[in-house]
């Protein structure tokens, strides 16, 4: 069963469904679609007319001022639509390129609003490729049905006016256009859902795998480590073999193209011959005259170049219209995971409890964490402990609801937090953790996460200087408002990991949340000055609800319980003078780690 439902909208619906957005963003592009529909049509038959006329003055003696008036009456209207072509033209561009990001925006909002846990799974990041790809350029999906819907539908008005004359002579000779110009429909739809299918769907995991690479290359957080390990050669040679893999599959779509071409340009001779064949019949019986005949052959050009270039932007239209779906089917993927849940009775003693939890990732038979029955009560504070990969940071993710538990349900006060709605249910977290990340904001928005408007800077800086970064701030001339990193700002400030941990707790203390979460916030941390943070953040939670994770142990002598994980199950719980007598796992590894707490000890880490 698939995650992500592939969307088969038709063309018409995806038209609208476009369109709707322009209305609400550009509307005047709707009217510039009206536009060039006349303004296209006028221009490619009033010199036509222009040069029939002009013969018939010179042939049939046709009175100067009749011709005049003419004359100056079609050169006028030609003016206008020449006019109305620069506007639509002018006005498109702008319009275009400014919807197409409205629509990424729209996407990135439901995306960002996605299940967590999806992140991690490979046919729903594929999916979100497969999406981007309908906004990345300006004449593909969104912004390609744009513009190409005014192509089409100027081109379709104009081929009605080309059949209303032509009519006049014979309908056989329209027929013949249509057919020749369905035929060379046929090669070039052959030829778009090739080139769709070999450069889009076919290749979205390769497409990932090279944005990643390029990603890193360009990363200066692994600056340090391409360098020392020369790792250079291997990232160059990965991004060259995708890159060709991709080139490849481009060259046998331009084959197809390039077939498609040779056929078409056989049709075109073909239909031009019987054309001018037909149009020398009608002369030769006298029921066509010279000025007409100039008309009739520029009806048939017109014909038939705006019908295969109506049938060319059709293909167009369905290739962008098929991206669309791609864009709609994530979008809808999207919507379908924003459940709106209960709301939460605000200022209780919130109390949670993990009811029999067991939880495997994606793709795996193996459990993170199995059969977990554990509670935790109002203003407890709570030490999770165990050794990398004993379950720990799932445990948090369980607990936070970015993922769902496998089997088993997480109550709060009673109720299952699959029901609540999950940004209320956010509001009661305030989570640091070990690989927090500094935004290229400014310090103070690096706190509050907040725009400028809604930053309170005298509280953010308050809760900067309780953290622990009050002389550093002094430091710096611009203080709250000093910009983060140097991706944006020359001036920006890059912080230590140690001051990185510190500004994350200043968010969390900002935030102001029931439940504050410690998840290893300080293993890059030496083991004695471990134990003093942790005695800092401590005093800083007061009487809130905290959970400390840790496969290190200077978290747990100030708690009410530890629970010690191992192999994705709760091995022991109780307090630390319970879980010392019973001199199982944990009161081992306490006595193991105890001497990395003594003053004296800066240079040690505790590997278990």
């Amino acid at each position: 069963m698939k995650i992500v439902k592939e969307k088969k909208y038709h063309l018409i619906n995806n038209i609208f469904y476009v369109y709707k957005g322009v209305a609400k963003h550009k509307p005047y592009l709707i009217g510039l679609l009206l536009l060039s529909i006349l303004c296209t049509a006028g221009s490619k038959f009033i010199w036509l007319f222009l040069g029939k006329y002009m013969i018939e003055y010179i042939s049939r003696g046709m009175a100067i001022n009749e011709l005049i008036k003419i004359v100056i009456t079609l050169t006028f209207s030609n003016i206008i639509c020449m006019i109305g072509q620069n506007a639509v033209n002018f006005g498109k561009e702008p319009a275009a390129f400014y919807v197409r990001p409205m629509f990424m925006l729209k996407r990135n909002i439901k995306h960002i609003g996605m299940f967590y846990e999806n992140l991690e799974i490979r046919e729903v990041l594929d999916a979100v490729e497969k999406s981007r790809d309908s906004t990345r350029n300006t004449d593909v999906g969104i912004e390609g049905i744009i513009r190409y819907t005014l192509d089409f539908c100027s081109s379709i008005f104009t081929c009605i006016v080309a059949v209303v004359i032509l009519c006049k002579i014979s309908v056989y000779m329209v027929l013949v256009v249509i057919g020749f110009g369905i035929l060379a429909y046929f090669s070039i739809d052959k030829a778009a859902k090739r080139e769709k299918f070999l450069t889009n769907d076919s290749v979205a995991f390769e497409k990932r795998k090279l944005d990643y690479f390029k990603k890193i290359s360009n990363d200066f957080a692994y600056g340090k480590d391409i360098r020392l390990h020369q790792v250079a050669d291997k990232l160059t040679y990965t991004q060259k073999k995708l890159q060709l893999g991709l080139h490849e599959n481009v060259c046998k779509a331009r084959m197809q193209w390039l077939k498609s071409g040779i056929f078409t340009n056989v049709l075109d001779l073909l239909r031009e011959g019987i054309m001018y064949l037909g149009l020398v019949y009608f002369i030769l019986n006298k029921s066509l005259g010279i000025g007409d005949f100039m008309l009739y052959v520029g009806c048939v050009h017109n014909l038939a170049e705006t019908f295969q270039n109506l049938m060319r932007t059709f293909t167009k239209l369905r290739k962008c219209s098929a991206e669309v779906n791609d864009y709609r089917s994530l979008n809808e993927f999207c919507d379908e995971q924003q459940e709106h849940g209960n709301g939460l009775e605000a200022n209780c003693e919130y109390v949670f409890c993990f009811d029999h939890v067991s939880f495997q990732y994606p793709g795996t038979d193996i459990y993170a964490l199995k059969d977990l029955s554990l509670t935790i009560s109002w203003k407890e504070k709570l030490a999770i402990v165990g050794l990398n990969g004993a379950g720990k940071t799932t445990f948090v993710k369980l607990l936070l609801k970015l993922y769902k538990p496998s089997s088993g349900k997480i109550y709060l006060n009673g109720i299952d937090i699959q029901t609540i709605n999950t940004k209320m249910y956010y509001e009661l977290f305030a989570p640091v953790f070990q690989d927090m990340e500094c935004f290229a904001f400014s310090l103070a928005e690096n706190v509050s996460m907040r725009t400028e408007e809604k930053t309170d800077k005298s509280f953010a800086e308050d809760c900067l200087r309780r953290s622990g970064l009050g002389e550093k701030l002094d430091t710096w001339p611009k203080k709250i408002d000093t910009p983060m990193l140097k991706i944006l700002y020359d001036d920006g400030i890059i912080l230590s990991g140690g001051e990185i941990q510190k500004m994350a707790l200043a968010r969390a203390l900002y935030k102001n949340a029931s439940v504050v979460i410690f998840d290893e916030p300080t293993a890059a941390l030496d083991a004695m000055a471990e134990s003093k943070m942790y005695e800092q953040f401590d005093t800083l939670v007061g009487g809130k609800s905290a959970v400390y994770i840790s496969h290190r142990l200077a978290s747990t002598r100030f708690c009410d319980h530890i629970a010690m994980f191992e192999n994705g199950h709760m091995v022991e719980y109780g307090t630390h003078d319970e879980l010392m007598k019973e001199k199982g796992k944990y009161a081992q590894m306490y006595e193991m780690q105890s001497q990395y707490y003594k003053e004296g000890r800066t240079d040690e880490d505790v590997v278990c």
